[in-house]
């Protein structure tokens, strides 16, 4: 085979390669990334807050994504609004396809009565793809034998694009409702000569917190708590949906949780399951820290053995101890702890 048919045959793998590698950021945990689920979220803590997250998905494999997420959110009661920026740094792949993302935050806080707040938000930023070709080896070089780098015409600076999306929230002190498009923009994401635009991407969220009897611990440095939490995430994007869908448990500093992925009803293939994962939750809650971990078992053809599931950890802090406003005008928003 020729350079000139190796260089096409590269390019058609890689073209075939890189859309289902360029996953959108998966958390398990997407409560602790409340910015990245959804702009509105954006000063919806009343405090200065800030969060990170990490997963390692499939393990077992080769190649396998690692995203890393850190995110700060400020409310500016002045204003009615809330403030803040999020980092991303996502590896996948043998070819260690990167993408580098930062946003700015914007949301708008409005009271609609007694008991429902309203926010709408906006997130913009600039992201950046990119391959190692080091990892790769050309015809060029196998003809020259000599292991020296590839002389084919290859653009290593990879792609920067701007991204822009949006949300609405609705809550109350005990339910809340969102939803969320990304991508409004459609950026082209290709990193070939070709046309890759990323579709909008749409999530649908919320869930509700059941108060349970007791008044949980009696330590000051523990925080009162005993209560129930069921939520969801639903997510659409081209042809393909997800659903998250569980229920958290929080007593006083430990909250446990179970949750599943997937919609095996809604295949937008027929060899596509649809049946992704279970996830185990568990955390703390100290004070203003909060941490959390979560074990994704998969439950696809790729199965659990092969894969090594998922490992997820999450850290948050915020910058100010909550307290009841007297005048009851500031609800404070309550959503899952993880």
């Amino acid at each position: 085979m020729n350079i000139a048919k190796h260089k096409l045959l590269f390019g058609f793998m890689l073209a075939m390669c890189l859309p289902v590698m360029a996953q959108h950021y998966q958390f398990s945990q997407f409560y602790v990334a409340p910015t990245y689920l959804n702009p509105a979220f954006t000063g919806a803590n009343a405090c200065g807050r800030v969060a990170m997250n990490y997963r390692k998905q499939w393990a077992g494999i080769p190649g396998a994504f690692t995203t890393y997420q850190v995110a700060f959110d400020h409310y500016v009661p002045s204003y009615k609004s809330g403030f803040g920026f999020q980092f991303f740094s996502d590896k996948a792949g043998l070819g260690n396809l990167n993408t580098t993302a930062f946003n700015a935050l914007y949301a708008y806080e409005t009271k609609i009565n007694k008991f429902i707040m309203a926010r709408g938000g906006i997130n913009a930023g600039f992201v950046q793809r990119k391959v190692d070709y080091d990892y790769f080896t050309f015809a060029d070089q196998i003809t020259r034998g000599d292991g020296s780098a590839t002389i084919e015409g290859i653009d290593k600076e990879g792609v920067n694009y701007f991204d822009v999306g949006a949300g609405l929230l609705v809550y109350s002190s005990e339910a809340w409702g969102g939803f969320s498009v990304a991508h409004l923009n459609k950026p082209d994401q290709s990193l070939l000569f070709s046309e890759s635009t990323l579709p909008m991407e749409f999530k649908f969220h919320g869930g509700y917190r059941f108060d349970l009897k007791g008044n949980g611990s009696s330590n000051k440095f523990i925080p009162k708590s005993n209560f129930i939490t069921a939520a969801f995430n639903f997510k659409h994007q081209n042809k393909y949906n997800q659903l998250d869908l569980g229920v958290y448990y929080s007593k006083n500093i430990l909250n446990l949780g179970i949750w599943y992925r997937g919609i095996p009803i809604a295949k937008p293939t027929p060899d596509y399951a649809n049946n992704d994962a279970l996830i185990f939750l568990m955390g703390f809650n100290i004070e203003r820290f909060k941490m959390g971990y979560s074990y994704d078992l998969t439950l696809s053809k790729l199965s659990n053995a092969v894969s090594k599931g998922a490992h997820e950890i999450s850290l948050s802090y915020q910058f100010c101890k909550l307290k009841k406003p007297r005048n009851k005008k500031r609800l404070l928003i309550t959503c899952p702890k993880f």
